[in-house]
């Protein structure tokens, strides 16, 4: 499960980082710059500690996102962590705590795209 999460970060990462070059919007330009330079160090941190606690993750298999609305990639991906979230942290509550603040990235920034673009 934390290989999928990998992998779709990786995926918005660098669906926001296009988007991010694409937009005449500097509100969005530097809305979406803050998030995926932000997006690996958050993932890079649940993944060190995750094997910390538990050990090396398996083999992450990478994803493709589709083209369409970047907001609604990123609350669609805010949506499957939060469902995720339990089966992600594996029982630990230090790894819930990084998911909580990665979630959080997640919101800020689609509250930033629809409200403030």
């Amino acid at each position: 499960m934390i290989e999928q999460l990998v992998a779709r970060a990786f995926a918005m990462r660098d669906y926001a980082h296009l988007k991010h070059w694409a937009t005449k919007s500097y509100s969005e330009h530097k809305a979406l710059g803050k998030f995926y330079e932000g997006l690996i160090d958050k993932v890079d941190g649940i993944i060190e500690a995750y094997q910390g606690v538990f050990g090396l993750i398996g083999k992450v298999e990478l994803a493709v996102f589709p083209q369409g609305d970047i907001a609604e990639q990123i609350d669609g991906e805010l949506k499957w962590l939060e469902e995720n979230r339990e089966k992600l942290a594996n029982g630990s509550t230090l790894i819930e705590n990084l998911l909580d603040d990665l979630m959080q990235l997640y919101a800020s920034t689609r509250y930033k795209l629809v409200n403030l673009s």
